[in-house]
């Protein structure tokens, strides 16, 4: 290629949110493509010490790097960004030095572009002058000539870079820009507060030929976000976003009809083939089973190896990710099951990160319980073994004189320990925490984990680790070891949580208002039912939303185990539609325009 990539992003080496996947998982096909290409991001010293691996600047930048630092005092670290894929070449700014310029920043925005941004806060001011010096440095690059004669592509993303891009724009800089954006800040904002229905806003918009007002993005209070990213997107070369569904609300809220679509995905080549997979299923599941056990065990008893594990995963957006539909549909099917006397039990669990106190001081005893039962059996196999040979070979009773009375002793002790927890129902939450819109609505569906219940459910408001002292396992793994991912969300821009589910041989259920589920309604169509799950929401009540969810719930529930190992293969394979290895071309495709 002909030209160089300046690739720039508030999540380069700053991990926030979903964008941090997008860039680390194409990087490697991105160096593929294009031989000059450069991340560039903020410079957080801690985050650096864990993504980034500073190396000697190369004479090129040199003194581009040292104008910077004497002009402006801004201090630019180049190396590599050692958490994304072959770890590309990236250039990280610390824009500390001139954090005290805001205000003129605030007022060049304003008298170039009418961005109102009185009164912001940090997820405005802080990126907003870290962009001002991306856009200083890519106009001293281009000065320079760094690159030589070579043409410069910017690629921005979000409206977090969008002062860089602005400023480009302003001094009429002849490097070409591309703008993506993954999901419009009104668009996700009217969604979360649900004073409107965004779906019907956005059709009446295009019924009526009128787009969404600045005025509308004031009345929620998020002007200066909102006018950045419209004047991000009304200023660059090239405009896309990464799903229909974005390129069509974007269209009727920043006013401008997306030039390309740059759907999202993964490196399907760094996640384990099928045949690992189910190596990995059984053992994972077996730590899930484990944990399970030990959770519900001292209070009563049921068939592990005839329960299945549904999840949902993802940021603590109660309404946006639908975490109310999956807990309403839960409380559904398990008035059904137990209707039907099922035997098969559910454990749903909602891996949903939210600030806790601790972990549940009555999960980690009945762990401890468990542990030590373990423990005293395992110390008295042995013994056993040898009894019971001995007692077979001199034709005795089987049973006659297999325990010692220490044994007997401390399991009594035990069995009076989890006889005092029999009056007791097991918690709801793995952890200590206040109660939130995800306990009352689990409480108000009467899923209080009660032993006739066929759904246990499992609160756990934190991120999975090895070393959480739990379940023991990261999110992956968890993944793996379950049986159904549930993300029935209402404002999904893309969705890697399904797609990472599939990617891991698990079938996993997405939205049609979702950018994935749209891509996979276009691609596969009723192909995909029960292997990726495309919910239909558009245009559906909340009830039929509900009895929507708890059908495809129990379709999975009610499949035999090698039904179940068909549809994890085809989810295995479907997920390969989204490999980057197919979807780079978009993003060239961007570069050449």
């Amino acid at each position: 290629m002909d030209y160089v990539v300046l690739e720039a992003a508030y999540e380069v080496g700053n991990k926030v949110g979903g964008i941090h996947t997008v860039l680390t998982s194409k990087s490697a096909r991105m160096m593929e493509r294009i031989k000059e290409f450069y991340e560039i991001g903020p410079y957080y010293e801690k985050k650096a010490q864990v993504e980034f691996e500073e190396k000697t600047i190369p004479e090129k930048f040199h003194e581009t790097f040292v104008e910077m630092e004497k002009e402006f005092g801004v201090k630019c670290h180049y190396g590599n960004w050692v958490m994304a894929e072959q770890s590309p070449e990236c250039i990280l700014i610390d824009h500390s030095g001139i954090r005290k310029k805001i205000n003129e920043i605030k007022k060049e925005l304003w008298e170039s572009f009418q961005i109102d941004s009185i009164g912001t806060d940090e997820w405005f001011n802080e990126p907003a002058v870290w962009g001002k010096a991306l856009g200083l440095l890519i106009e001293k690059m281009e000065k320079n000539k760094v690159f030589g004669n070579k043409k410069i592509v910017a690629h921005f993303h979000e409206y977090l870079s969008g002062t860089g891009l602005l400023h480009l724009k302003k001094v009429k800089s002849k490097v070409k820009t591309v703008f993506t954006t993954h999901a419009t800040f009104m668009g996700r904002t009217i969604a979360e507060t649900k004073k409107e229905d965004l779906y019907e806003l956005i059709e009446k918009g295009f019924k009526d030929k009128k787009p969404a007002s600045n005025e509308l993005a004031y009345s929620y209070g998020i002007q200066a976000k909102h006018l950045l990213e419209k004047a991000s997107a009304q200023n660059a070369d090239v405009f896309t976003s990464v799903s229909k569904a974005v390129a069509r609300e974007a269209e009727f809220i920043l006013g401008k009809k997306c030039d390309l679509i740059l759907p999202n995905g993964l490196d399907m080549e760094k996640f384990p083939i099928m045949e690992d997979l189910s190596v990995l299923h059984k053992e994972y599941r077996n730590q899930i089973r484990h944990f399970v056990e030990a959770y519900f065990y001292p209070y009563y008893y049921f068939n592990i190896k005839n329960t299945m594990f549904y999840f949902i995963a993802g940021r603590y957006e109660f309404h946006n990710k639908g975490i109310d539909l999956f807990i309403d549909a839960l409380g559904e099917l398990n008035r059904q099951l137990k209707k039907e006397k099922s035997d098969k039990i559910v454990v749903a669990f909602l891996w949903v990160a939210e600030e806790t106190t601790a972990r549940n001081m009555a999960v980690m005893e009945n762990m401890a319980i468990h542990q030590t039962i373990e423990e005293l059996i395992e110390r008295e196999l042995p013994q056993i073994n040898k009894k019971l040979f001995k007692n077979l070979m001199e034709g005795r009773k089987l049973e006659e004189g297999l325990f010692e009375k220490e044994f007997l002793l401390d399991a009594k002790k035990m069995t009076m320990k989890l006889k005092s927890k029999k009056d007791f129902l097991p918690p709801l939450s793995a952890f200590e925490m206040p109660e939130n819109e995800i306990l009352k609505s689990i409480k108000r569906n009467n899923l209080l984990n009660k032993e006739e219940d066929k759904i246990k459910v499992i609160y756990y408001p934190t991120y999975l680790s090895t070393a959480d002292g739990l379940i023991g396992l990261n999110y992956y793994e968890a993944i793996i070891g379950s049986h159904y991912g549930v993300f029935p969300s209402y404002y999904e821009p893309w969705g890697y949580t399904p797609l990472e589910t599939a990617a891991l041989g698990v079938p996993s259920l997405t939205t049609d208002l979702g950018g994935f589920g749209q891509f996979i309604e276009e691609n596969l169509g009723e192909k995909a039912k029960a292997s990726i799950d495309v919910l239909k929401r558009k245009g559906k009540t909340y009830k039929e939303e509900v009895e929507g969810l708890k059908k495809a719930m129990k379709e999975i529930y009610s499949m035999t185990k090698q039904e179940r190992m068909e549809k994890k293969i085809k989810a295995k394979e479907y997920s390969g539609l989204a490999d980057w290895s197919n979807l780079i071309d978009n993003y060239i495709k961007a570069y050449e325009k």
